[in-house]
């Protein structure tokens, strides 16, 4: 007789596939080098259904394992180091941060983290990619156009996370396969 498979086991597995899943799509990222940004996005909404599935302790196992393989794994650093600092563990902290009461306290932490996203994303851009960032000016445009897309970020996000609640959780229906 097969013996039934226990939730931890399920969950595992679920993160294992969405994590290779990740880093396939970060991949992707490098191959289409337009889209590395837009596929760390996508690959930060993976972590988004971890969240909400399986709990912050399998999105932390699953941003670390991204972040590592991706980082070593990818030919173009780019994707790697969007998620690494910043994609990959924003919804982890964004879903702490909105049980927060107050909207000005939300938001100033967001922006502290946001900041130090990117200050973190360009030390590692200059280490990975030293011939990014030559002039002083441009550092400072990428860094104010960086803020400003860090908060349509986090907006977009809240949209579709409400879009996965109301949409395509009953659809997709992972939380009945991890019982």
């Amino acid at each position: 007789m097969a013996k039934k498979k226990s939730s931890f086991d399920k969950r595992i597995v679920v993160t294992g596939v969405l994590v290779a899943l990740s880093v396939i799509i970060l991949y992707l990222g490098c191959a289409i080098e337009v889209l590395d940004l837009t596929m760390s996005a996508i690959v930060s909404l993976l972590v988004v259904v971890i969240v909400i599935e399986m709990g912050y302790k399998y999105a932390w196992f699953a941003y670390v394992a991204t972040a590592i393989l991706s980082l070593v794994l990818l030919p173009q650093k780019t994707p790697a180091i969007f998620y690494t600092c910043f994609m990959g563990f924003y919804p982890i902290i964004k879903s702490h941060v909105e049980r927060f009461g107050s909207a000005l306290v939300r938001w100033t932490i967001k922006l502290i983290a946001g900041n130090a996203a990117l200050i973190a994303m360009f030390a590692l851009i200059s280490i990975f990619v030293p011939d990014e960032f030559e002039g002083g000016w441009i550092l400072v445009g990428t860094y104010a156009i960086g803020l400003l897309a860090f908060v349509m970020y986090d907006i977009a996000l809240t949209k579709l996370i409400t879009f996965y609640f109301v949409k395509l959780r009953d659809r997709i229906k992972i939380y009945k396969f991890l019982k």
